[in-house]
């Protein structure tokens, strides 16, 4: 139980004992308890040589992932810290604090949920916590296991579900569950992170049950009575073989329903449906860089955003409407849209222009003796990247050059791969007897002429 302090943030470490009462310190026996104090004001000193007075530690605490205020206490009895004890209220009854669970987040196909929040991250939960598990991939998988799972003391009970693919998943090779799709014909409709279709009231939606029409009909039923609904194969191209459809018209409160089709071949896939009548808070951007466009407030649509040119979006481009009546996420800014920095950079390769926000431009220049291959001058785009890739410099090397008749050269190239880089001096020499001709300009041939 002790391995539950370090996971309590401790704000303020509160001593309680009684006034005006002589206490013996061999009463007391228990050491100074490995805490931990954000509390500026607290004096160290003091409280440890006052320690052999106390016999009760409270504190409040954060535990949970959602940060959950209690308060706690940890009692020394017979020379031994126990707890730590917690309770929601300081008047209220303070409860042991049994181990915790690990969530891993190793489940990549689960919608993970708790008390209503979306888990996406390594967590540790309290003893007692109950969290709902669901597909992500919504009418794609089948979930088979309990999607209720409870912290018991440190495990998890029962264990964490599977998702199983379906027949689109596995492309109608084996046996598999039939997949599972929705097409709002008229009104909206939303896929909640718990995996449940919420839908407008009066909207009319297609369920179909994706299955090779070659092994027979499926068959679509509900769990509560409410009438006869048609279900058909697809008219539609395409969809004729795989589709078997079961409309629903008008839809209100009594169609909140789960829905299972089965295959032929038994094989079963489960959705729910709850049809509520949500509508979300208008959202009002007021920035002269940002725009918006609504399908309207209802549950299930949607508001886009965009930013004007030489910004980009902070944040998601498209908001739902949820089922909490809350957006999926919060509105999104637009800040000024900027260029990477320029880091590789050769060394003979150099800026002589440079504005790295949108439709600046970056100018390069070699070093004397190099050429520059690539685009000499590259543009911040709308996306915030260069229009290209930075260019480099090579060497500028001469032609080997030509030794005439009765000549030697006296001089070799500087370079290592043993090329004539530019600025290298050749000097000609004649064989014994000969002098040379032809220097005093570059359209003359050079030569050697006897004397």
């Amino acid at each position: 139980m002790l391995s539950v302090i370090p996971l309590i943030l401790v704000q303020l470490i509160a001593c309680k004992g009684e006034e005006n009462t002589t206490i013996r310190q061999e009463e007391f026996k228990c050491s100074l308890p490995d805490v931990t104090s954000t509390d500026d004001n607290l004096d160290i000193t003091r409280f440890r040589a006052d320690f052999s007075k106390i016999s009760e530690v409270k504190f409040p605490g954060l535990i949970g992932p959602l940060n959950e205020r209690l308060i706690c206490k940890i009692k020394c009895i017979d020379g031994n810290w126990v707890g730590p004890l917690c309770s929601s209220t300081p008047d209220g009854r303070f409860q042991p604090i049994l181990r915790e669970c690990f969530y891993s987040n190793d489940y990549k196909l689960l919608s993970i949920s708790f008390k209503n929040s979306s888990i996406e991250k390594e967590t540790y939960f309290p003893h007692g916590s109950v969290i709902l598990s669901k597909c992500k991939h919504f009418g794609l998988y089948k979930l088979k296991g309990e999607g209720q799972v409870r912290c018991e003391n440190g495990e998890w009970s029962p264990k964490f579900p599977e998702c199983v693919p379906t027949t689109l998943i596995t492309n109608f090779t084996g046996d598999a569950p039939p997949s599972i799709q929705y097409v709002v014909v008229s009104g909206s409709a939303v896929v909640e992170p718990s995996g449940e279709l919420f839908v407008y009231p009066e909207s009319t939606l297609w369920l179909d049950c994706i299955a090779p029409r070659i092994l027979g009909d499926p068959e679509w039923s509900w769990t509560q009575a409410l009438g006869q609904h048609s279900a058909a194969w697809a008219k539609n191209d395409g969809e004729k073989e795989t589709h078997f459809r079961l409309t629903l018209i008008k839809m209100s409160a009594r169609h909140s329903d789960q829905y299972t089709c089965a295959s032929p071949g038994g094989h079963t896939n489960t959705i729910t449906i709850k049809v509520v009548s949500m509508v979300c808070p208008p959202i009002n951007v007021s920035s002269p860089r940002i725009r918006q466009f609504s399908q309207g407030w209802k549950l299930g649509h949607s508001v886009h955003f965009s930013c004007h040119p030489g910004f980009h979006l902070n944040g998601s481009a498209i908001l739902t409407c949820m089922g909490s009546g809350r957006w999926s996420t919060l509105p999104p800014t637009c800040i000024e849209t900027f260029c990477p920095m320029l880091k590789t950079l050769g060394p003979q390769l150099s800026v002589v222009e440079y504005n790295s926000s949108y439709g600046g431009r970056a100018v390069f220049q070699c070093a004397w003796g190099y050429r520059l291959v690539g685009a000499p001058g590259l543009e911040c785009e709308l996306d915030g990247r260069w229009s290209g890739d930075i260019p480099h410099c090579i060497p500028i090397y001469c032609p080997n050059p030509i030794v005439p008749e009765k000549a030697s050269l006296l001089t070799e190239a500087t370079a290592k791969n043993g090329k004539y880089a530019v600025g290298d001096l050749i000097i000609y020499g004649c064989d014994e007897g000969y002098q040379v001709m032809g220097l005093k300009s570059k359209s003359t041939k050079l030569s050697c002429k006897g004397l």
